[in-house]
């Protein structure tokens, strides 16, 4: 029971993703591309927030884009003032803020059963039937789905340009989801165009 257990939790921690539900695209924006983007995680956590924005900034310089993270210039928790997010937009350079928020947070529960009998040949019908029953198996996972809305803020226009949900399945750390969102987002505002 515990090899079936610890392959379970191997098998769902494999199947970590990230992927885009839905975008829009401001039908009025003809660009040209932003080139660094201050980013903004808004999160409970000071922690969190910390690494997320620097796993995608990270990921945003690897694709070729500039991203600066908000919390050396935006230190304090909760909501900044106005005046100290323009500040933080004029130290950076950033030429426009995408600000990422978790909308909910699921835990699922996954009922593996397995059956390990005879199959359909051998022992016939009889045997097969009384074998599915004493030899069943059933695991019991249970995993965070993170849905998040990222919204992407021209600072020349003052206005939002790009926006999307997501969803990130069982991420096995701050760190892990910030990366398989980042590829994910990126991806998808470089095929729009925004980024």
């Amino acid at each position: 029971m515990r090899t079936t257990l610890a392959f379970a939790a191997l098998l769902l921690g494999a199947c970590a993703t990230a992927g885009v539900n839905d975008t829009w695209k401001d039908p009025a924006f003809a660009g040209p591309p932003m080139k660094n983007l201050l980013v903004v995680g808004v999160a409970g956590s000071d922690h969190s927030r910390r690494v997320f924005e620097d796993g995608f900034a990270r990921a945003l310089s690897a694709a070729g884009s500039g991203g600066s993270p908000s919390y050396p210039v935006m230190p304090e928790s909760g909501a900044a003032p106005q005046a100290r997010i323009l500040e933080a937009i004029q130290k950076t350079g950033a030429d426009g803020v995408m600000v990422t928020k978790v909308l909910r947070v699921r835990r699922d529960v996954e009922v593996r059963t397995m059956h390990s009998g005879p199959g359909f040949y051998g022992a016939g019908f009889r045997g097969y039937y009384g074998s599915a029953y004493s030899t069943s198996v059933s695991d019991v996972a249970t995993y965070d789905v993170i849905t998040l809305e990222t919204t992407v803020w021209d600072i020349r226009r003052d206005k939002p340009v790009w926006s999307g949900t997501s969803e990130v399945t069982a991420p096995k750390s701050v760190a892990a989801g910030t990366e398989e969102l980042a590829g994910v987002l990126i991806r998808k505002m470089k095929a729009d165009g925004v980024i």
